[in-house]
């Protein structure tokens, strides 16, 4: 009976974790979406740069999506998820502070 009990609480904590965990998922990703929006609006960023950057995230959020399907996001996924989003972030960081800027119109 106890183990039994011990198991149940166990299977709720870990159904509780998984949400918080996608939560912070989202929330590196809205962070992501702000520096590339931050890039493309201060001109460091290309609009070719800015929309391999945006597919990027696409990517990551259709890899998150799939990864959520069956409820759960298992630790490797979240592995891969997060590698992904560090190369995005690097990926950004070498984008915006490389020698190419988009052209601005003057008038």
């Amino acid at each position: 009976m106890k183990s039994s009990m011990v198991i149940g609480i166990l299977a709720i904590l870990a159904a509780g974790a998984s949400p918080a965990l996608g939560a912070s998922i989202q929330k590196h990703q809205a962070n992501e979406q702000r520096r590339i929006n931050q890039g493309v609006h201060r001109g460091q960023l290309t609009g070719k740069e800015a929309h391999r950057l945006q597919n990027q995230q696409g990517v990551i959020d259709a890899e998150r999506r799939q990864a959520r399907d069956d409820g759960r996001i298992t630790r490797p996924e979240r592995r891969d998820i997060r590698h992904d989003q560090k190369r995005l972030s690097r990926d950004i960081r070498h984008k915006r502070h490389n020698n190419k800027h988009a052209r601005r119109h003057h008038r």
